[in-house]
C-alpha cells in the first residue's frame, strides 16, 4: 500500500508547485469574489457576517472538488491508458494495496488543499475558535467519503466521456445545493431530503460548526456518522469494481 502511495506521491513532486499555487488563489479569489463581494449585498439574517458564512462551504466543497477529480481520470486511466495498476499486479502488492494506496495518494491531496484553504479563511480573520484546527482530521473524512464511490465509478465505466455526467449531474449540482452559499432550510422540503443524503451537506455543516466554534455534539455526530457511511460503502464498491476489473 505504501509503495503504491509512494509511487504516485514521486510524481506528484514534479507538479506540486501548481497545486499549492491553486491552493492558495482559488479559495482568495472565492472569498472575494463571493465572501466579501457577493456578501456585502447580503442581509445578516444568517446571524454572522455572509463571508464567514460562506467559507466553512467554500472549504468543504473545494476538498469534495479534489477528492472528486483526483479520483476520476488519474484511476480511470491507470485501467485504460497508463495501465499502471496492471503492471502493479504483477508485482506482490494485492489489490487491496493498490486500492488502499491511491486513495491514501487522493487523501493527501485533498487534505493539502484543505490546509492551504484553512490558512487563507484564517487571513480573512474568520475561524472563531481553536476548533477551526479540527478541520484538517475532518477532510480526511471528507475525501475517503467522496473518494470512495468515485473510485468505484471510475473503476466501472469503459468511456471517460462518463466523467462528464457524474460532474454535471452530481458534484457541481451538490456543490450548489448542500448548504454551501445558503442555509438548507430556504430549500424545499423534498429537494432538502434529497440533499442531506448528499456527503457534501454533511461534510459542509460540520466544517462550519468547526470553523464558527458552534460544535454540537449531537448533531457533529451524526454528520460523521453519515461521511463514514459514504466512505465504507464506496469502499466495498470501489474494492469490488478494482477486483473485477482488474481480474478481466
Amino acid at each position: 500500500m505504501t509503495a503504491v502511495t509512494a509511487h504516485l506521491l514521486t510524481y506528484y513532486r514534479q507538479t506540486w508547485r501548481d497545486s499549492a499555487f491553486n491552493s492558495f488563489i482559488l479559495p482568495l479569489c472565492l472569498l472575494i469574489g463571493i465572501g466579501w463581494s457577493v456578501g456585502r449585498h447580503v442581509d445578516q439574517s444568517l446571524g454572522v457576517p455572509y463571508l464567514s458564512y460562506v467559507a466553512p462551504g467554500l472549504l468543504a466543497a473545494a476538498v469534495t472538488q479534489v477528492a472528486a477529480a483526483e479520483s476520476a481520470w488519474s484511476v480511470y486511466g491507470g485501467f485504460e491508458w497508463s495501465r499502471i495498476y496492471h503492471a502493479m499486479r504483477v508485482t506482490p502488492a494485492r489489490i487491496s494495496d493498490i486500492l488502499m494506496g491511491h486513495l491514501g495518494y487522493v487523501v493527501l491531496r485533498s487534505v493539502i488543499a484543505g490546509a492551504g484553504f484553512l490558512a487563507v479563511v484564517a487571513a480573512f480573520g474568520v475561524p472563531r475558535s481553536w476548533w477551526a484546527l479540527a478541520v484538517l482530521p475532518l477532510a480526511v473524512l471528507i475525501a475517503l467519503a467522496v473518494a470512495a464511490p468515485v473510485f468505484a465509478v471510475s473503476a466501472s465505466i469503459r468511456h471517460p466521456g462518463m466523467f462528464d455526467v457524474l460532474f454535471r449531474l452530481g458534484i457541481i449540482p451538490m456543490s450548489l445545493l448542500s448548504g454551501v452559499y445558503f442555509p438548507l432550510a430556504t430549500l424545499p422540503v423534498p429537494v432538502r431530503a434529497a440533499v442531506l443524503l448528499l456527503p457534501l451537506s454533511h461534510a459542509t455543516e460540520l466544517v462550519r460548526m468547526c470553523v464558527l466554534g458552534d460544535v454540537r455534539a449531537g448533531a457533529a455526530a451524526v454528520h460523521i456518522l453519515c461521511l463514514l457511511a459514504w466512505a465504507g460503502f464506496g469502499f466495498l464498491l470501489a474494492r469490488a469494481a478494482f477486483t473485477r476489473r482488474l481480474s478481466d
